[in-house]
Parts: C-alpha cells; sequence; structure tokens
C-alpha cells in the first residue's frame, strides 16, 4: 500500500511495512531507526531490532542506524546475537544503484557509511550524497551516517559547495544532476551567484532577484555545452534540471517604435 499526502514540509510519500509483527503506515525515505525503538519503548541493550531478509542473514539494525523506506520491509525483535556483530557478512551480495548504474559487484556487508558510498565516486573529491527518491524530494545524507543497504536503493553525489549548497553551475559543469524539491540552491545570474529558497522559479522571479523587471529585460537559461533558451515571464524553470549552467538578461530597447534590439549584459 502506497499512499500521497501533503504536510508543512510538501509532497510526502506513504507505505506500509511490518514492525514487530504488526502494520505500521510510514513515509517513504531516510528514516533513522532510534524512532523504532522509542515507538517500542526497547532498550538496545537488552534486545535489537533486525530487518528480516528472505533467504539471508537477518540484519541488526542499531539505533545510530538509518535505513531507506521503499514498503514491504519486515522489522523483528531479536535477542542480541553476539557473533553475529553489528553489520554481518551477508550470503548474497545486495547490488544497489549509485549515481543512475547498478553496482554490479554487489556488497558483501550489510551496512556502509557515508563515507564509504562517497568513495565510490571516482571522478569528484568533495561531494554531498543524497538518497535518490522517486517523485518526491531527494534527501541528503549527513556525514557519516550508517546506513542499512538495500536493492532498492539508489544513490547519488553532487559537488559540494562551500556552505554545502546545491551550485547549479558546479553540478553542470560536473555534468551531475541535482537534487529534487530541495529547500535551497544557488543559481547564477549575469556572473553574480544568488541563493534561492525555492526549488522552481519563474522567469519574473529571477529577473526580480537581479533586480530588473520583464518590461525591460528578457531571460535566457544557459545549458552546460552553450545551448541557451528563452524563459518566458510566467515559465517555470525546475532547478533539479540537469545541465543548467546560468541565467543572462538581456537588454530589451524600443528601435523606432516597431522593433525590439538586444543587448546582453553577461
Amino acid at each position: 500500500m502506497i499512499g500521497i499526502e501533503n504536510n508543512q514540509r510538501g509532497l510526502t510519500m506513504k507505505t506500509t511495512i511490518t514492525l514487530d509483527n504488526k502494520t505500521k503506515e510510514i513515509s517513504i525515505g531516510l528514516t533513522k531507526i532510534s524512532g523504532f525503538y522509542e515507538e517500542l519503548s526497547l532498550d538496545s541493550c537488552s534486545k535489537w531490532l533486525y530487518l528480516d531478509r528472505l533467504g539471508d542473514i537477518d540484519i541488526p539494525l542499531l539505533p545510530d542506524d538509518h535505513i531507506i523506506i521503499h514498503g514491504g520491509e519486515k522489522i523483528v525483535i531479536g535477542d542480541i546475537k553476539k557473533e553475529l556483530g553489528e553489520n554481518p557478512s551477508i550470503r548474497n551480495p545486495i547490488c544497489f544503484k549509485f549515481n543512475g548504474n547498478v553496482i554490479e559487484e554487489g556488497i558483501k556487508k550489510a551496512k556502509l557509511n557515508e563515507k564509504d558510498i562517497c568513495s565510490l565516486d571516482t571522478e569528484l573529491n568533495s561531494v554531498l550524497l543524497f538518497v535518490d527518491l522517486e517523485d518526491i524530494a531527494d534527501c541528503l545524507i549527513l556525514k557519516n551516517s550508517t546506513l542499512v543497504i538495500q536493492e532498492k536503493d539508489s544513490y547519488f553525489t553532487i559537488p559540494k559547495g562551500e556552505d554545502n549548497s546545491i551550485d547549479l553551475e558546479e553540478c553542470a559543469k560536473k555534468d551531475r544532476k541535482p537534487p529534487k524539491k530541495q529547500k535551497s540552491y544557488k543559481i547564477k545570474i549575469d556572473g553574480k551567484k544568488y541563493p534561492v529558497k525555492k526549488a522552481e522559479m519563474t522567469g519574473v522571479e529571477i529577473l526580480e532577484l537581479a533586480g530588473k523587471t520583464y518590461n525591460d529585460w528578457s531571460l535566457n537559461q544557459k545549458f552546460h555545452g552553450g545551448r541557451r533558451a528563452p524563459i518566458g515571464s510566467e515559465e517555470s524553470v525546475d532547478f533539479s534540471k540537469k545541465g543548467i549552467e546560468r541565467f543572462e538578461t538581456v537588454r530589451k530597447q524600443a528601435q523606432q517604435g516597431y522593433c525590439d534590439k538586444f543587448f546582453f549584459t553577461s
């Protein structure tokens, strides 16, 4: 069962899992395991939670671990198995997606640290790690988080900005798709970068950000590789679209009352 609801943060997708043999409705996406311990009033010093994996070793879920909820997960209570350890080797390697490609060789440990996943990116030295979530906002993985890996997981990296911002120009230069539906991005207009607190803006709003009006100025969107596209006054620009490098304004000047002449300012 999957449902959709609106909350104060925006669109949220709901699904169900089994927690201690009971059906639980929960949001799809990144979840910290400590919430399950609190809900069950469970002391991790006496009992552990486990992710029940059919045909393989059950994975211990500790309070500081994180898991990506997709729906259908079965979480059970069990005795602490010291011989198993907190991060056991599994029988069948887990193949998950990273930067759009399946890690064919898979992983033989049940859990990975955020740093371990980032190290799979051999092109960039300093990155931010996100969970790729369909139809809802992608989720940032915090530094040093421990993740319980599942086959349905999909992660991607983008260049890390000076303030951990999502810099569209840097993403375009590195040919990376920015995460979708974020609360803030950094866009470049006529050579100057502006922080924005929206995932989308209209042409008018982008011009206003640069202190200009649509009566006197037009707006172009420049993509990585040199292609340009005009943006209409009420046209919405999705900042998660791959390849957006920067924006440039174009001065409108009436010429003898019947045609316009354009001048680039960038």
